[in-house]
Formats: structure tokens, C-alpha cells, sequence
């Protein structure tokens, strides 16, 4: 063999490699051509299943979907009524009657402030305005009984009314003394403690009423139209992504900032179960012009450079069941849904399934979905 190789050279061995490969091509055509004929000769005795080559396809009937004009914006959580705690006067805190993060009425005491000159003053006042009253009571019996003058009434009456204001000023001042809750909420984190003398403006701790949540967010002038008293809104937060929360708009500002051109609009969120927090960064989504329309899935749509199509069941003569190609004018996509504006008719039969291996005028037969035919009754029979 060497020999051989060394006598012929290198031609002798591209010659036989030629060879090898022409043989190797000539072998795979017969193959192919043997298995296409088994192929066909199958078909031909009806072994491409029970449908005689007709594929089988998934289909729904086009149906009434709720579509709106949606509208994205971020907006800002606030509580619906918050304040901050703080003094009136200046002076010493005697006693904090809260816990932070507890829950309290309207009109509760939270903070009472150290009274005790004033407190001095209230009963030295309270003695005084008593022995006033005194005074005009017998002053005025007499004076009924004429042992009195007019004038002498008048001076005694006037120094009774100026000892019950003296007193009802000592109880505005004891008062303003005394934090109490204007609204029912849930208190923040304490940020004083008894003892510290505190100043007006000096926070104390936070009141937020949270059942209801503010949500204002800002759209600009062009869309003031969509956001009138009463849409409906749905809000996010990545606090917690699983969740959506449902609100109306209840004010629209009645002035547009020049500067961004833009619009404060504010919706109210039920906020029963407190998950949204005052200061939560929230995405809003609008949603105006409610409308009740024709729609099918958007796995249905083959959408291509002249338009929207989709596969629409036919019936033939004889009951067999065609498909052929249908344009549509769609409209919103919203939840996996598209709505048709024209192009089908309620009820009418479009393919979800299969559209690969489908032609328009091709016979399909329509599969029953899995869960479907799970769901079918069993006939057992009767022992």
C-alpha cells in the first residue's frame, strides 16, 4: 500500500477520497428517497391519525371584555388627617400618656404639660369669681327690694363678669396645657420624654389617620380631560408587588403649574388594613372611559406589516370546519386581550392554537382543551 502511495503521489489520493464521497451521497439520496415513498404510502392508507391530515387547533369565541384608557403617573402616599404633636406654650412635660405605634380616640389626652402655677391661679381665681357671684346675688335682692341703686347693681355686676372671665382664662390656660388627639389614628414614634422642657413647634410625636390614604400625583395639562372627580384608579407600590389598590380621584387642582405644565390631582385609597404607609412612592394607572367592547385573546393575533389578522373557523358543506384568514382593526391591548373594533362578530370562532400550522381554506379540527375535558362527566356502568 505504501508503495502504492509512493508511486501515484498525491493525485492517487484526492482520486479515491473523490470516490468515498461520491459513494456516500448516492447512498443518502436512495435512503431519503426509500423514506419519503414509506411516507407517503402511510398517508395514503390514512395514518396521519384520526382527522385524515387535518390538524387540530385551539379556538375561542370572541367575547364582551371592560377596556379603559389607561394612564401612567407616580404619586406620593399621605395620611387623610396627620400632625405633628407639639406644645402650645413652653414648660416642662409632666406626663406622656401613649406608646408609639398606639391606636387612639379623638379627644384622648396624650401629653399633659407641667400646670402647676397655673393650676394656683385657676383656684385663686375660682375663689374670687365665688365671692363676686355672692356679691351680686345680694346686691341684686337689694336692689329689688329698693335698699339699692341702679349704678351701685351695675358696678357689682360688671366685677362678677370680670372674676368669671378671669377664671374661664386660668382653664384656657390649664388646657393649653393638655395635648389631646383632634382626630382618632395611630401615633408615631415618641420623640420626648417626661421631664424635657419643650418649646412650641417642638415635636412631641406624629398623629396620622391612615384608614383612608391621599394619593396625589401629577398628568400633564394635556390629559386634564381623563382625570375628572370619580375615575377610577389602580395603584402599585414595590412594597408589595403582588398587590393592586383601587381608588377614585376626588379633587383636580384648580391651577396648572407653569413651569411643568402639569396638574395635582389627588385620589382617595381605602387604606382598611394599613398596609400603605404615609410617604410611599406608588405608580398610578387611570383609568377613563370605561367601555364595554368586543375582544379576543392577544395569542390569537398575527399582527404583520398591513395589519391585525386572525385565523376565524368557518363551517363548510357538510359540517366539516375550515379556517381562513380574518383582518380585524384592534384597538386596546389591556390583560391579555384585544379589543376589535371591526373584522368579527360576537360569538364568532378564532384559532389560539396552532397558528403555525395552519393555511387559510385549510380543514382543523378543534381540539377540546385538557382542563375541559377533565371536567367532563365520567359514565360509569351500572353493576
Amino acid at each position: 500500500m505504501l508503495g502504492f502511495f509512493r508511486k501515484f503521489g498525491f493525485a492517487a489520493v484526492v482520486t479515491v477520497g473523490l470516490a468515498l464521497m461520491a459513494a456516500f451521497v448516492v447512498g443518502k439520496t436512495l435512503f431519503n428517497g426509500v423514506e419519503e415513498a414509506a411516507s407517503a404510502s402511510t398517508q395514503a392508507k390514512g395514518g396521519g391519525g384520526r382527522g385524515g391530515g387535518a390538524p387540530e387547533i385551539l379556538a375561542v369565541a370572541a367575547s364582551r371584555h371592560t377596556f379603559s384608557d389607561a394612564m401612567q403617573a407616580l404619586g406620593t402616599a399621605q395620611a387623610r388627617e396627620s400632625i405633628v404633636l407639639t406644645p402650645k406654650v413652653a414648660d416642662t412635660i409632666r406626663t406622656i400618656r401613649f406608646e408609639s405605634g398606639a391606636r387612639v380616640r379623638r379627644g384622648q389626652v396624650l401629653v399633659e404639660m407641667s400646670s402647676v402655677e397655673q393650676a394656683a391661679d385657676v383656684a385663686e381665681a375660682r375663689a374670687a369669681n365665688d365671692a363676686a357671684q355672692e356679691d351680686l346675688r345680694r346686691t341684686q335682692e337689694l336692689f329689688n327690694r329698693g335698699f339699692a341703686s341702679q349704678a351701685r347693681l351695675d358696678t357689682v355686676q360688671a366685677a362678677a363678669d370680670a372674676a368669671a372671665a378671669r377664671l374661664n382664662a386660668g382653664g384656657s390656660r390649664i388646657a393649653d396645657r393638655t395635648i389631646r388627639a383632634p382626630f382618632a389614628g395611630v401615633v408615631g414614634l415618641r420623640t420626648a420624654s417626661p421631664g424635657q422642657f419643650m418649646r412650641p413647634g417642638d415635636q412631641i410625636g406624629t398623629l396620622d389617620d391612615i384608614a383612608e390614604i391621599k394619593l396625589d400625583f401629577d398628568v400633564p395639562e394635556t390629559q386634564i380631560a381623563r382625570v375628572q372627580p370619580g375615575v377610577q384608579i389602580v395603584a402599585r407600590t414595590a412594597a408589595f408587588p403582588d398587590r393592586t389598590f383601587a381608588g377614585t380621584i376626588s379633587q383636580v387642582d384648580s391651577r396648572i403649574d407653569p413651569r411643568t405644565r402639569t396638574v395635582r390631582v389627588r385620589a382617595m385609597l381605602p387604606n382598611t388594613d394599613e398596609t400603605i404607609r404615609p410617604g410611599m412612592l406608588m405608580t398610578v394607572e387611570v383609568r377613563s372611559n370605561p367601555r364595554d367592547a368586543l375582544a379576543v385573546p392577544e395569542i390569537a393575533i398575527l399582527d404583520q406589516a398591513d395589519g391585525a389578522f386572525v385565523y376565524r373557523v368557518v363551517s363548510r358543506d357538510g359540517g366539516a370546519q375550515a379556517v381562513e384568514l380574518q383582518r380585524i382593526n384592534a384597538g386596546q391591548r389591556s390583560g391579555g386581550m384585544v379589543e376589535v373594533l371591526e373584522g368579527l362578530s360576537e360569538g364568532d370562532m378564532v384559532v389560539t392554537e396552532g397558528l403555525q400550522t395552519v393555511r387559510p381554506g385549510q380543514p382543523v379540527r378543534i381540539a377540546q382543551p385538557a382542563q375541559d375535558a377533565a371536567q367532563q362527566p365520567q359514565l360509569r356502568p351500572r353493576g
